[in-house]
Order: C-alpha cells, then sequence, then structure tokens
C-alpha cells in the first residue's frame, strides 16, 4: 500500500516561497517608486532656488495718491500771452535812479534840476543797471545839490513823492523832505510824445515855481 504524506501542520514549502518572492517584488517596486518622488522633488528644488521672492509692497497708510494731471495748455498759452515780450515791466517813482555827477545841474526850477531821456542814457546813474526799456519810456531825474540856488534859501532835500499824467504832460509831484527821511530823485513815465511837457508841482497841488521867475516851472518834452 502506498504511503500518503500529509503535513498536519505549518506552511507548504512551495507556497511560503511564493510568498516570500511576491513580497520581495512589491518591495523592490515600492523602493523604486520613492526613490523616483525624491527625484522630482529634488529637480522642483533645484528649479526653484533660482527664483526670486516678489517684493512685498508695504501697506498704505491713506487712500492712494492721484495720478498728477497735465497742465491745460490753454492755461499756459493765456499766461505766456499775459507777459509783455519786451519794455519797462514798471512805471512810477524808481529808487535806485538819479543824475550823474558829471550830468549838467541847470536849475529848471527853483534850485532844482530836471532832466529826462531814454533810461539808458548817460546822464544817469542806476545802482543796478537801466531796466530794458522801448522808445516810450523816459526816465527823470532830479538834483539839488550843486545847483545854483539865491542866496539865504535854505538847504533843499527834494524829493520825487509821485509821478501823475495829466492829459499830454507828466505832473512830477515834488517835496522837501526832513532830515532822515529817503530822498526818492527819480522816475520812469511812458512818454507823452513830443506835444507833451513835464510840469513840476509841490505836494499840495501847487505850482512849483520856475527857476526864471514865479510862473510855474514847465519843460517841454523835445
Amino acid at each position: 500500500m502506498q504511503k500518503r504524506e500529509r503535513y498536519s501542520g505549518g506552511t507548504h514549502p512551495l507556497f511560503a516561497t511564493c510568498l516570500i518572492a511576491m513580497a520581495l517584488s512589491a518591495c523592490r517596486a515600492q523602493v523604486k517608486a520613492n526613490a523616483k518622488v525624491n527625484a522630482s522633488e529634488a529637480e522642483i528644488g533645484n528649479d526653484r532656488k533660482w527664483e526670486v521672492p516678489e517684493a512685498q509692497s508695504p501697506p498704505s497708510e491713506g487712500p492712494p495718491a492721484a495720478a498728477p494731471q497735465p497742465t491745460p495748455r490753454a492755461a499756459a498759452a493765456i499766461a505766456a500771452a499775459q507777459a509783455p515780450p519786451s519794455g519797462v515791466q514798471f512805471l512810477g517813482v524808481v529808487h535806485d535812479l538819479s543824475l550823474a555827477a558829471g550830468a549838467p545841474r541847470a536849475a529848471v526850477c527853483r534850485c532844482l534840476a530836471v532832466a529826462y531821456g531814454a533810461p539808458s542814457d548817460g546822464k544817469f546813474t542806476w545802482q543796478a543797471g537801466p531796466p530794458a526799456g522801448d522808445h516810450d519810456t523816459i526816465a527823470i531825474a532830479i538834483a539839488a545839490d550843486g545847483v545854483a540856488c539865491p542866496s539865504g534859501t535854505p538847504p533843499l532835500r527834494a524829493s520825487i513823492s509821485a509821478i501823475e499824467h495829466e492829459g499830454t504832460n507828466i505832473v512830477l509831484v515834488v517835496e522837501n523832505v526832513g532830515v532822515g527821511r529817503p530822498i526818492m530823485r527819480g522816475a520812469l513815465a511812458a512818454s507823452p510824445g513830443p506835444s507833451g511837457a513835464i510840469v513840476v508841482r509841490t505836494r499840495h497841488d501847487t505850482a512849483y515855481p520856475a527857476a526864471s521867475g514865479p510862473e510855474p516851472c514847465r519843460i517841454a518834452l523835445k
């Protein structure tokens, strides 16, 4: 009679061998998968190390400022048109104009020399230089020092207090100022033309006497 072998306990050797082979194959697959994942993460990390992080803008404390608006071209054109192209930009009494030391000082009014001409005329002295002018502007200067005066007449401190226009005449208001007060010896005025004249008056609107007599002092423009 043929004997039959039985295995009453444990696992069949062939079956165990298969299980071990399958386990080893699964481990190898898992190791390969983990290696691929680690390699991919390493490549991503290497690529990102060259990236420059974006700068974070600081939070604004207030509302954003509005963009500057361009200057209207029409306004600029108007401003440019208002500026005078040339000529004297101020008319009236000026503090830095006087009669030059070498200019004639003949008395035209009583104890007073009066000269007129272009602002750049050599008979005038300017502390800051003559202003840019044109033929329609004249300079006027007065002087009392060095002018012949009747004996017994007190020293004159003649100063221009105002300049006005009356028809075709330039009215020069002259006063005798006290010691310590500034003396204004010059003025700029628009020329009234060859038919006009310079009429000298006192501050009280009375005629300033001429050098030749009691008649009003009047200098005809030529």
